[in-house]
């Protein structure tokens, strides 16, 4: 039931506002329709519904009201950036290249413009341009963690392994001390430490994004692979089934699980995990005998 202070905050588009700063999205895009029956010519109503439906999940609706704005006044570098993210999500990444190329264009010093950029451009294997994103977006923003952290994906995917360890490492860095702190550059970190064989530290690094985001899927699941690189079975097995209680459709998930089963000797447990694994992915999962 709506509350009486939201009753209040929501009849003005101030208001409404401080509805969407607390996350009330659905509120605040309820409040907008009733303001729009009465002042439909309103272009910063729309956009303020356009942002609300592009945060519940609803990319078309978003851009009709954007389109809707747009022809009651000109729009700025934010809308356009979050025309851009509408695109996106509906996975026309074209689209969204075009609106926030627009964006960075109107706004050249607006470094989430050109980290919204960065993302589409790695999102279609750019990784040379993405990377120039990114590397602009922390020229104007230096300690971006999120910049920087994307800034090291690029580089991995330029097979810069060593530039995107330092990226990965200053985004560590710059998050000290936060309240809220990402796991994704420890996570990232950790993968490619883990695939040096510097076990130690990715088993820290993996321990500290976990307890950022413990439920994440994928990094219980590379825990779950450091512990088989060390061969400490039960702890594998709990990495595992944690994972998959997080991510149950995920058939590569069953099969390492399987893998683990079958290695503590548990035989039946480990042919329902591969059948599993098979019926998820449509394919013979289970490993062949030698």
């Amino acid at each position: 039931m709506r509350s009486p202070h939201a009753v209040a905050a929501g009849s003005t588009l101030q208001g409404i506002q401080k509805l969407m700063d607390a996350g009330e999205f659905k509120q605040a895009a309820s409040d907008l329709g009733s303001f729009l029956k009465s002042d439909e010519n309103s272009a910063k109503a729309h956009a303020m519904l356009a942002y609300c439906m592009l945060r519940m999940d609803d990319p078309k609706g978003s851009l009709a009201e954007y389109t809707r704005s747009a022809t009651l006044a000109r729009p700025d570098s934010t809308d356009l950036q979050n025309v851009a993210k509408d695109y996106a999500l509906l996975n026309d990444l074209p689209d969204a290249d075009h609106w926030m190329m627009l964006a960075v264009k109107m706004d050249p010093k607006d470094a989430e413009a050109w980290y919204g950029l960065g993302r589409i451009r790695y999102t279609q294997q750019r990784f040379q341009e993405a990377a120039d994103c990114f590397e602009r977006a922390l020229v104007l923003d230096p300690r971006s963690v999120k910049a920087g952290n994307n800034l090291g994906l690029s580089y991995e995917g330029l097979n810069r392994t060593d530039e995107a360890i330092s990226a990965y490492r200053n985004a560590i860095k710059w998050q000290q001390g936060s309240e809220h702190p990402s796991e994704q550059p420890l996570l990232n970190l950790g993968i490619v430490l883990l695939h040096q064989g510097k076990l130690p530290e990715a088993e820290q690094l993996l321990t500290q994004a976990a307890t950022i985001a413990p439920r994440d899927s994928n990094i219980r699941e590379q825990l779950g692979h450091l512990y088989l690189q060390t061969n400490e079975l039960p702890k594998a097995q709990s990495q595992f089934e944690q994972a998959i209680a997080l991510s149950p459709k995920n058939p590569a998930l069953h099969f390492l699980l399987g893998r683990v089963y079958r290695a503590e000797g548990e035989d039946e447990k480990a042919k329902a995990e591969f059948a599993r694994s098979e019926e998820l992915s449509g394919y013979r999962s289970t490993p062949e005998s030698n």
